[in-house]
């Protein structure tokens, strides 16, 4: 190897070593310095004709390093060759590892898959890795989301998930998640009434003490990702081997890496390039089928999306004021005899949370007849709807200081809501067939979907989604 020693004053010199070995040093072009050496990379050369390992230092000096090879030792002065030791020299004669560039990933989607993928990506890598999440809401969660009172930030209901159940096989599957949550109290065991629920025997019920976006929330933090919300993607084209990846608002940025977890139904409407990749170059060894022609390949990942299909519901949430008794012997309900109204729950009750400073928080789930009939209407006839019902449920309740309608088109909640272990807002009648947990669309670079509409319609099925993700991209961060 050829490095430089530039000397003071652009002299140059040679030093014969031991063994016949010699380095030749000359003043490197630009400025020179006075007094002792600078070292640069580019330069000296350093001739042996003999193994260096069998060289030895030079007479008088000191063996003060086991390593082979000699050359100047750290401060040492170029002017003075017989103060070469070993141990610069192997510094320099050793270049440093050129550590891989790093990679710029983007995941769509800050609910429990994206957020979740974020965490896993961040531990896994192997490289320093630039993760962005981008999410067309303006708050984390996805359909784990947690509302706020406008009054009183302190008071808060779930509008997706309720509250979480974990079955004995999933209890040992993945029992480092759920430990993760537990440890800090991100999630605690259910211990407050829910009148309808069928409890499996085994079954662990785990409610979010505040609030179950703090879950997602959890694992963003993990993950160090830049989190970015009201970001809706519209298009994504392939440029110079990387995805340019086009928003409503905002300039185009490039990734390496594209994860989209978002609903299937979104995942269609993206427009650009991506559409031919869905429809014309689809990996082939996704499905195993070598020996098909593109187009009948690219049919049959269009029908794997198309046939992930959702249910839809309303979720109304309810805030009183400091005080408001809400007399009920119940922390939740499921109502099986209303057209309306599936579950009602008093989050606050729910959580085991009392306070005289912070007010109770209702919130409304609609049956998914309900949801589909008034789908296309405006939140406001909805809601009022919805009120009308809940005054023969709950007769008497008193008028709330704030109120937060949500519509779930893409959501998830079960056909019988309280048998379903994580009590989504909708359901994922069916999941993507062949494609177990993620759907490969693109290999160089890499572009994958994920999503409990891969798996199932649960919070463990958003785990086993996030693990195939992470396993597809193990090798390319």
């Amino acid at each position: 190897m050829i490095y430089r020693f530039t000397r003071g004053e652009g002299q140059a010199g040679i030093h014969s070593l031991s063994d016949g070995a010699s380095l030749s040093w000359k003043p490197a072009p630009g400025p020179q310095t006075k007094g002792k050496a600078k070292v640069c990379w580019s330069s000296a050369l350093i001739i042996p004709s003999a193994p260096v390992a069998s060289s030895s230092p030079p007479a008088g000096q000191p063996r003060n390093c086991s390593r082979t090879g000699w050359g100047p030792e750290r401060g040492a002065d170029i002017s003075n060759p017989l103060s070469f030791g070993c141990s610069t020299y192997c510094r320099l004669a050793t270049p440093p590892r050129r550590q891989r560039a790093m990679a710029r990933v983007l995941i769509v989607g800050a609910g429990l898959t994206g957020s979740l993928c974020a965490a896993l990506l961040r531990k896994a890598a192997t490289r320093p890795l630039h993760l962005a999440v981008w999410d067309k809401a303006g708050d984390s969660g996805g359909r784990m989301t947690t509302a706020s009172s406008p009054h009183n930030p302190q008071s808060t209901v779930d509008l997706g998930a309720q509250y979480i159940t974990c079955t004995p096989h999933y209890a040992k599957e993945h029992q480092s998640f759920y430990d993760e949550l537990l440890a800090p109290g991100v999630l605690k065991p259910l211990t407050s009434p829910i009148e309808g629920m069928v409890i499996k025997e085994g079954d662990c019920n785990f409610v979010a003490p505040h609030g179950v976006s703090s879950i997602i929330n959890h694992y963003l933090k993990e993950s160090g990702a830049d989190v970015y919300f009201r970001q809706c993607v519209t298009q994504i084209n392939l440029r110079n081997d990387k995805w340019e990846v086009l928003r409503e608002t905002g300039s185009p940025e490039q990734f390496d890496i594209a994860v989209l977890t978002m609903p299937a139904p979104q995942i269609l409407q993206l427009q650009g390039d991506i559409v031919n990749f869905y429809f014309l170059r689809i990996i082939r060894s996704t499905l195993l089928l070598t020996d098909v022609s593109p187009k009948v390949i690219s049919e049959c990942q269009r029908q794997q999306l198309e046939s992930v299909s959702y249910s839809s519901r309303y979720a109304l949430g309810l805030f009183y004021e400091a005080g408001t008794k809400i007399d009920v012997p119940w922390a939740g309900q499921y109502i099986t005899s209303n057209p309306c109204i599936r579950f009602i729950s008093i989050d606050n009750k729910k959580r085991n949370i009392e306070s005289s400073e912070i007010g109770p928080s209702l919130v409304i789930h609609t049956t998914v007849s309900f949801g589909v009939t008034y789908l296309e209407h405006s939140t406001e006839d909805v809601q009022e709807l919805i009120f009308q019902q809940l005054e023969n449920i709950l007769p008497g309740l008193p008028q709330p200081v704030a109120t937060k309608c949500q519509k779930w088109r893409h959501s998830q909640f079960a056909k019988d809501l309280h048998v379903d272990n994580s009590k989504r807002t909708s359901l994922v009648t069916n999941a993507a067939a062949n494609s177990p947990g993620q759907m490969t669309l693109h290999l160089k670079p890499f572009l994958v979907c994920g999503g409990d509409g891969f798996t199932q319609s649960n919070f463990d099925g958003c785990i086993t989604s996030a693990l195939c993700v992470l396993e597809a991209l193990k090798d390319h961060i």
